[in-house]
């Protein structure tokens, strides 16, 4: 096999392997491999190599760890033989990726070699965590990029690295850009930014995202993102006029990126929307849930008392979500009957009690309990989705372990965090206790959310670190989760304040119940949760006691409160 440095070349001339090895060069000080002497004889790989070599002009090559070049900025670990399947899973969507543009552009414009390895670590990274590898890096002066192939791959692998992949794309065509003067050279372009101190939310963090060249470039290729962006720029010229120099340079370079090739990029397709991650051949499916009775009593309470429906069958309909986030989710099955009988018996002593006046008005009409729930990449656990037309829950319990104490103190809080999300939503209004400046204001001075008008305008703390675990120095929050938003503040205080007591197999949550007592701020914002709920109870009619004042009395008795 012909050798170019110590990498293996996958795709050959004549659409065949070179018989004879080419002579070792002075760098060549050791043989390749024999996982990188196998891979290339893997059924598919070499057709794959000869695909992207017709359709895009480009070389698979498979690093090894003295890569002449690579190796003096990264640790290699070079493509193992029994990854070989994850390689030909990514380049598949690497290829569909790339075909999504006009005819001829990546062969002309694109790089001339993909080098696989299963690491990329970089040898300059600094910290104190593991350094990991990135799923495309650009390497220019080997006119290459360096492709990890990760040794598990998960959908948000994909999800994340396909945006890479774009992004990293674009950094190439920069790094060609001659012209001082263009609007994209890098002085111009930031005259351009747009100002995102006053945004707050998604808003905030796609215009930021759009400030960058790459950024603004990679979200084309996000037809959610590509939507959001337009709409943005309707009311931000400078978005506007950021997006038309991108799509200006990309036509100077190739004419084919006219106006209907946006149109047709902003399309959503359906595939994309949503993932149904259970097996369709899976036929014992769900016979013993169907068929057990305490379970089915738990799901009857459950719809009985709050006048939603519980979906929990494979074949349920999927979970709504917003049309710009991608979901993956999947519903149990009999292999998973303890977990979920569990967990249905968790929801229903949690959720019962909430009074129906409470209950009445959230308007709730569908519970999810999903297996995986994963959207945007990143699992979740429990969702309220207030912004839908019919409000519902979805709770993906994956990881949920009954077994264990610690597992099911954080599922028991999770369903609590969410009904506190749609209550807050549903009920605090301008001027009330926990509404705006009148929580806000709980909090020690100089203090300001992450996500925050205060923070925002860099009025309240302009010092203070972005992120929460940089934080830790600030009292008066039960989770650091919470120092993001004033919504996960209140959600995370109230989440522990209902399950204080039964935390720890019954023992409480002696740690946060210790600093209930020592925290003042913590403590000012329990009793003004306390406040809200009594004013709700008033307006609502809801009449004493109920379990939900004996949730809060067990923690904060009546005759200490202020």
């Amino acid at each position: 096999m012909a050798l170019r440095g110590l990498a293996i070349v996958v795709a050959f001339a004549n659409w065949a392997f070179a018989q004879a090895p080419a002579p070792a060069s002075p760098a060549e000080k050791s043989a390749p491999t024999d996982d990188a002497a196998t891979i290339p004889q893997k059924p598919g790989f070499s057709t794959v190599a000869q695909q992207f070599q017709a359709d895009f002009g480009i070389t698979l090559r498979l690093a090894q760890s003295d890569e002449p070049v690579t190796a003096k900025s990264y640790d290699i670990t070079p493509l193992k033989v029994e990854h070989v399947e994850n390689a030909l899973s990514l380049l598949g969507w690497v290829e569909a990726e790339w075909k999504r543009y006009p005819a001829g552009f990546i062969k002309a414009h694109g790089p001339k070699n993909l080098v696989l390895a299963n690491a990329y670590i970089s040898k300059t990274a600094k910290g104190t965590t593991a350094n990991y590898s990135p799923t495309f890096i650009l390497e220019k002066a080997s006119d290459s990029i360096l492709v990890t192939i990760p040794t598990t791959l998960t959908p948000a692998t994909e999800v994340l690295g396909r945006g890479s992949l774009h992004y990293t794309l674009f950094s190439s065509l920069l790094a060609d850009l001659k012209a001082p003067d263009s609007l994209l050279a890098l002085p111009h372009w930031k005259t351009l930014e747009s100002d995102d101190a006053t945004l707050e939310g998604e808003s905030a963090r796609l215009t930021k995202a759009a400030n960058s060249r790459e950024g603004i470039y990679k979200m084309f290729w996000d037809p959610f993102e590509f939507n959001e962006l337009t709409t943005l720029a309707k009311k931000d010229a400078r978005l506007k006029q950021r997006m038309g120099t991108v799509q200006s340079f990309l036509t100077q370079l190739d004419p084919q990126f006219d106006q209907a090739f946006w149109t047709t990029l902003a399309i959503i397709p359906e595939h994309q929307r949503t993932v149904c991650l259970n097996d369709p051949a899976d036929t014992q499916s769900v016979d013993q849930i169907k068929a057990d009775p305490e379970i089915q009593a738990d799901i009857r309470a459950l719809e009985k008392q709050w006048g939603f429906k519980v979906f929990w069958e494979p074949d349920s309909p999927v979970p709504p979500m917003p049309q710009k986030v991608r979901l993956e989710y999947s519903y149990f099955t009999d292999k998973k009957l303890r977990e979920f009988k569990e967990f249905v018996r968790m929801a229903r002593e949690q959720l019962e009690i909430y009074p129906p006046q409470i209950t009445a008005g959230l308007h709730v009409k569908n519970l999810y309990i999903l297996h995986d729930f994963t959207f945007r990449g990143s699992g979740v656990a429990g969702q309220g989705m207030s912004w839908l037309p019919q409000v519902s829950f979805a709770y993906g319990v994956r990881t949920f372990d009954p077994a264990n104490s610690k597992s099911r103190d954080f599922f028991r809080r999770t369903i609590h965090h969410e009904v506190l999300h749609l209550i807050d939503r549903a009920f605090s209004k301008e001027g009330g206790p926990i509404h705006g400046a009148n929580w806000e204001s709980l909090n020690e001075k100089g203090f300001a959310y992450k996500i925050g008008r205060v923070n925002a305008l860099n009025t309240g703390a302009p010092n203070q670190a972005t992120f929460y675990k940089d934080n830790t120095q600030w009292q008066g929050f039960a989770e650091p989760y919470g120092m993001n938003i004033a919504t996960d503040d209140r959600a995370t205080l109230y989440a522990r304040l209902m399950t204080a007591r039964l935390a720890d197999e019954g023992r409480g949550d002696q740690q946060f119940l210790a600093r209930l007592e020592t925290d003042k701020f913590l403590k000012a914002k329990a009793e003004r949760l306390a406040e809200f709920f009594q004013m709700l109870k008033a307006d609502l009619a809801i009449p004493s006691p109920s379990p939900l004042d004996a949730r809060f009395e067990a923690v904060l008795p009546p005759a200490g409160r202020k």
